[in-house]
């Protein structure tokens, strides 16, 4: 039902645009599902592994969130919820890691 009651949770939300995208695909051509599908798996695998979930894949864009653990619904972080460093974390390797390939 669309219209029910929800309920408030706490995430962050990331987003990842990949630089070039359109010069690149220009040259890949044919290739440039392969380089967005090996751009993904690794985009996916890293924020997965940080407890967080790709939302969204918009061509040279992807919308990342990690939900905030917190009992509190009017606290925005709890001392034991490190969504915040793990998101971070996760764009870190993720750019290090598109820089070894």
């Amino acid at each position: 039902n669309l219209l029910g009651n929800g309920r408030k949770i706490q995430s962050i939300f990331g987003f990842c645009d990949v630089r070039q995208f359109t010069d690149t695909t220009e040259c890949l051509q044919e290739e440039v599902m392969l380089f967005v599908n090996r751009i993904a798996h690794i985009l996916h695998s890293i924020v997965v592994q940080c407890d967080g979930a790709a939302n969204k894949n918009i061509g040279d864009a992807f919308l990342l969130t990690w939900k905030v653990k917190s009992n509190d619904p009017d606290c925005s972080f709890s001392e034991e919820d490190f969504a915040g460093d793990k998101a971070l974390y996760s764009f870190i390797k993720t750019m290090i890691e598109m820089n070894r390939h």
